[in-house]
């Protein structure tokens, strides 16, 4: 099981939509290789590369700069491109989101601010289709060949922001692998998804074949009926389930996002071990945690760090880019200790009748899950406490 974790610069955060800064993007990446992580994941913000042209070149000179750094160490990286969920919050540029302040839409980043606006259903308008691929572009043939740069994960949570069509989404996706394709053809590429895709699976079971994998995320909302996992333990349990089902499902390699049960205290080491292991016995290919280091006091109160108690405190390593005691136990527990035997028999169903009731079946199979692996404890949920 491959393990990673997300880098947000802990001097210059995103928001600002600078690149890494490069003396701690060195530190980072030799702390990650020493403490185990095989790669990490840089989101690249769409807005940071649709102003005007100097600022973008100084920006993708930057991020150059900081796969150099990378590439020192030997830590390989992957670009989230274009990166919309970061750490829960949405982050898009002016153009996908209209109209004035609503308070019925989600909180979004945009133009400097988190505001309540609503998105825009740019899938529908063909310019905006063709400016969001024409910067793809330009990001890819920037940074394609840097030895560093090992892999893509495309399209993050873009099925959610206004839902499109089966054919305009393939579109996008078969334009953003062609980008890659034709310039680098040994580059891994895996497609970003939320878990709520597996409420509505269709149209994520025709775009996973075009890629070598999946990502799946999204435990800050709830998923009905399972809730959110209060803890560390509870969510490495629901995960083994959910990123086995989508295994099934989208029938590609499932990587998921980890960590939003760190936002509570790391009670029980034994319990998180357990968990950890039941993980990769279900035969998970990676996981990555949300976000390798916690930021500096000056980024406390800037987003996303802003938006929820406790974000600031989940890196798996401190300001200092010194591990936690915690996370160096349980790296040596993860990487040493033998997985569970997988558990598959739960699944009582054939994929068209799962297919017919999403919304019955997962928390159904969820129940049969625990029975097939003797996991008792309650997932629960939480209410998100807003700054």
């Amino acid at each position: 099981m491959i393990v990673s974790a997300t880098y947000i610069c802990p001097v210059r955060g995103i928001a600002g939509l600078e690149p890494p800064h490069l003396n701690q993007m060195a530190q980072a990446a030799k702390a990650a290789k020493d403490l185990g992580l095989e790669r990490l994941f840089v989101p690249i913000l769409e807005e940071a590369l649709s102003g005007l042209t100097k600022a973008k070149i100084r920006y993708l000179d930057g991020l150059i700069s900081a796969l150099d750094r990378m590439a020192d160490v030997g830590m390989a990286a992957w670009l989230i491109a274009p990166a919309q969920r970061v750490l829960g919050l949405n982050f898009l540029p002016p153009h996908l989101v209209r109209g004035g302040p609503d308070s019925q839409a989600v909180p979004v980043f945009v133009d400097g601010k988190i505001r309540n606006l609503r998105a825009y259903d740019w899938w529908k308008d063909p310019p905006y289709v063709q400016k969001r691929i024409r910067i793809f572009h330009e990001l890819v043939d920037a940074v394609t060949g840097h030895p560093a740069l090992s892999g893509w994960l495309v399209m993050d949570r873009a099925l959610e922001w206004v839902r499109p069509d089966l054919e305009v989404a393939d579109l996008v996706l078969r334009s953003y692998l062609a980008e890659i394709r034709d310039h680098d053809e040994g580059g891994g590429i895996y497609l970003g998804l939320g878990w709520s895709e597996l409420l509505r699976p269709e149209m994520a079971q025709t775009l996973a074949q075009q890629v070598e994998g999946v990502r799946m995320s999204g435990f800050e909302m709830e998923l009905a009926g399972l809730g959110r996992p209060k803890e560390l333990p509870a969510e490495l349990f629901v995960t083994a389930y959910l990123g086995t089902l989508a295994e099934w499902l989208f029938q590609r390699p499932i990587e998921t996002e980890i960590g939003w049960g760190a936002l509570n205290e790391w009670h029980n080491i034994e319990e998180i071990v357990e968990g950890t292991r039941r993980l990769a016995g279900q035969g998970i290919a990676g996981v990555n945690w949300w976000s390798l280091v916690d930021p500096e006091p000056g980024l406390l109160s800037t987003p996303p760090w802003v938006l929820e108690y406790g974000l600031e405190h989940v890196g798996l390593l401190d300001n200092r880019m010194e591990p936690k005691d915690h996370v160096e136990t349980w790296f040596r527990e993860l990487l040493s200790s033998r997985p569970e035997e997988k558990t598959e028999d739960f699944i009582d169903i054939s994929l068209d009748e799962y297919l017919t009731d999403p919304v019955t079946h997962l928390p159904r199979l969820w129940e049969h899950f625990k029975e097939s692996c003797g996991y008792h404890a309650a997932a629960g949920t939480e209410k998100r406490r807003q700054k």
